[in-house]
């Protein structure tokens, strides 16, 4: 079984390059919507778990939106985007032939080297870096189980992007799914002691995943959701805690060791 290669460099600022994509295809899941531009030389630059900074268009809207990049094919970048505000939605209304302004890739990457087996966690949006990372480790011969939980059957039609063959699915009121918590769903499924966990989502998710991993002595790594203003580290308006003092979400992360993440 070969290696995975490793993330991306440790200095997101090195990578602040700003391209202009095409977009190829939009595709709406309820909620929802992945948005394909054609990037080839930010196709090339991107790892599993980082993240861009796309300019909404329409001069309204000064502030970039950070999106975790959802899949890369070939010069094909796809993110995945749910209509939150005026911006958000206002991305999902894109059209084939719209030209985008996307700084990236930024942040740093997912863990991947030396990794056999990997449970995929993720919670609502938090779904969004999953398909990449989980396309990178088929690829390297690691087997995947992902774990997805969503609010309802509206929400959880975003699984349907998604081409993992090991997804497994809850909804909180069981309108899809297994009913419960996406912690109920990944105690039902279990892991392996040689298995690495990687989680994406809320803040509450995130705490419960870790203290399921402490429980079974599990490794992993997180990929934290912070509102961004610049996206390189420079405002630091994006820190966490962790046990090594602060992070900047956009610059250390968005992906950190899923122990080392400090919550109430």
């Amino acid at each position: 079984m070969a290696d995975v290669a490793g993330p991306a460099s440790a200095h997101p600022q090195a990578k602040a390059a700003v391209h202009s994509c095409r977009v190829a295809a939009v595709r709406h899941y309820g909620p929802f919507a992945c948005v394909t531009v054609v990037g080839p030389q930010l196709a090339a630059a991107a790892e599993p778990g980082q993240f861009v900074m796309i300019q909404v268009p329409d001069s309204r809207f000064l502030l970039r939106r950070p999106l975790s990049i959802f899949a890369v094919r070939d010069d094909e970048v796809t993110f995945l985007i749910e209509a939150r505000g005026a911006g958000s939605a206002r991305l999902t209304g894109t059209r084939a032939g719209d030209i985008l302004s996307v700084q990236g890739p930024l942040g740093n990457g997912f863990p991947l080297a030396g990794v056999r087996r990997a449970l995929l966690i993720g919670g609502g949006i938090g779904v969004a870096p999953l398909q990449f990372l989980a396309d990178r480790l088929a690829a390297a011969g690691v087997g995947v189980t992902a774990a997805f939980g969503f609010r309802d059957a509206r929400q959880a039609r975003l699984a349907a992007a998604f081409h993992i063959e090991h997804l497994w699915l809850a909804t909180e009121d069981g309108s899809a799914g297994r009913r419960g918590t996406v912690i109920d769903l990944v105690g039902a499924i279990g892991a392996a002691k040689n298995t690495v966990l990687f989680a994406c989502g809320p803040d509450a998710m995130l705490a419960a995943v870790q203290r399921w991993a402490a429980e079974r002595s599990l490794r992993g790594h997180a990929s934290l959701e912070a509102h961004m203003a610049c996206g390189t580290g420079s405002c630091h308006g994006c820190v966490v805690p962790t046990t090594s003092g602060y992070q900047r979400v956009c610059a250390e992360g968005p992906v950190l060791p899923l122990q080392e993440i400090v919550y109430e």
